[in-house]
């Protein structure tokens, strides 16, 4: 970096123990990190990435410098992880009907209910004990009383599936210490607890950086270091709020959305030059909230060449062919349901009542595009298998989910309509708040429209109008209750 802006000086200069860093989308958040690594360069560095390609992409930037880049897999692999590299490369996963020879009457239900526990001990910083204790009154004893012989088996039963977050698990459970003088932890508002507890007990100076605005994976049962922290008393925070990737055009977009998220510092554009704008011969990349929606996208651009960022099989379109057989009349196809959740439903009638009756906005679209599809007498099946996932250079369109998005950039970006609309959230605020119920949103939805919105360097269109005055959003603070 040729010239750091008062912000990254700050964090390059600072001392404290534990340093956390919020730092919003195109702010320089890495190339910050390297800066801070350059003036400890006798120190011993232990930079911590999200994903495997995060990581290799940390090595080429901080080369020349002793900075060690791994992820929290990769070096809990190292030390346990590698003993089972048999079983994980079997590349299976631990499934609800593998739980049934716990059970003298084995069933969906008390599968399930043992599986949901053991993910629960799986992503906490806790042992089997503590996790057992805690279950008792909340599931059958039966159920909490399998969690210890269903993780000794884990650990010893070769014909058992293996993951990759099993080996972490028992990494957290040793207790390691790491010989760093510095740990730096990057996407640090998307740790699991199980990763939390294995840096937080670290002697060595943590920073902490990431994006709270940018909590995406709480179905994962991520969790925010940045806000978890911010009460230590030996921490710092700091931020990085000037953006070199979007332009004030953009910034105006989403910086409502921040605000409604509980932003106190806004995000301010620091790109020297405003770029051309939007020509229609440009490629654009169309980001959507659901995997239906990129389906339904697929339908209905046909003839198009669409490239589907990270790979096709990563959008589950196959669920769509599950969902197909529920509709089905046909009890014998109807065997051929591959997803344990769609076996749940009997019939087309169950399944769209459900998706009426819950927040689950994947299903409900994906019923959606289907019913398109039969009403368009188009043959579900055969539209499935002959959608083709082209080349980057190929593509008429770029496609990908608002999740798949983070991280990444585009030129030109439109935003589909499956986005949470906020108007239409009022006016269901209203209503409830008159009927004296509470209207829920959850917070990571505005986070998505958030990081789907600066994704844009130049242009940003959308289907669908999200980008309301101060005012709507000001009511919308009044009405509305959010939740992690």
């Amino acid at each position: 970096m040729n010239q750091l802006t008062l912000e990254q000086k700050k964090i390059v200069a600072n001392q404290d123990k534990i340093l956390l860093v919020n730092a919003y989308a195109g702010t320089g958040k890495t190339s910050t990190l390297v800066e801070y690594c350059k003036a400890r360069k006798n120190k011993n560095i232990l930079y911590l990435a999200y994903n495997s390609s995060m990581a290799k992409e940390a090595v080429k930037k901080f080369e020349g410098l002793n900075v060690k880049c791994l992820t929290i897999h990769s070096l809990a692999y190292q030390n346990i992880g590698i003993a089972y590299k048999d079983r994980l490369e079997k590349n299976a996963s631990l499934k609800p009907f593998h739980l049934s020879k716990y059970f003298k009457n084995p069933n969906y239900e008390k599968n399930s209910a043992l599986m949901d526990l053991f993910y629960k001990f799986l992503t906490s910083n806790k042992t089997i004990k503590e996790i057992t204790r805690e279950s008792k009154g909340e599931v059958d004893t039966e159920i909490s009383d399998r969690l210890s012989v269903l993780w000794n088996d884990i650990l010893y039963n070769n014909s058992m599936p293996f993951e990759h977050d099993f080996y972490l698990k028992m990494y957290q459970l040793a207790f390691p210490k790491l010989s760093y003088d510095y740990i730096l932890v990057d996407e640090a508002q998307d740790l699991n607890p199980v990763m939390f507890d294995i840096i937080v007990r670290q002697s060595a100076n943590l920073v902490f950086i990431g994006d709270s605005y940018q909590k995406i994976y709480g179905f994962r049962r991520c969790i925010n270091a940045l806000e978890l922290l911010a009460s230590n008393p030996k921490s710092k925070t700091l931020y990085l709020s000037e953006t070199f990737r979007c332009p004030t055009r953009i910034i105006s977009l989403a910086d409502p959305y921040l605000k409604l998220a509980g932003a106190k510092i806004p995000l301010v554009s620091n790109k020297k030059s405003e770029e051309k704008m939007f020509s229609p011969k440009k490629q654009k990349c169309i980001i959507c909230r659901t995997n239906a929606k990129i389906f339904c996208f697929a339908y209905e651009n046909q003839g198009k060449k669409i490239h589907f960022v990270g790979g096709i099989k990563n959008y589950k379109l196959d669920e769509m062919v599950d969902l197909m057989l529920v509709f089905s009349k046909n009890e014998e196809i109807k065997k051929n349901i591959r997803n344990p959740f769609y076996k749940n439903f009997k019939s087309a009638s169950d399944i769209i009542e459900y998706a009426n009756n819950s927040k689950d906005v994947e299903t409900k679209s994906r019923i959606n595009v289907l019913l398109r599809l039969l009403n368009a007498n188009m043959n579900p099946f055969e539209f499935v298998r002959d959608i083709k996932d082209y080349p980057l250079k190929d593509a008429d369109y770029i496609i990908t989910s608002a999740h798949k998005s983070k991280g990444l950039e585009w030129d030109h970006v439109v935003l589909e309509d499956d986005f949470l609309d906020i108007e239409e959230e009022l006016l269901r605020g209203e209503l409830l708040k008159k009927s004296e119920k509470n209207n829920y949103i959850s917070i990571e939805e505005i986070n998505l429209l958030y990081v789907a919105i600066t994704r844009a360097k130049v242009s940003l269109e959308s289907s669908k109008n999200y980008f309301f005055d101060e005012e709507i959003f000001k009511e919308a603070k009044k009405i509305l209750k959010f939740v992690n």
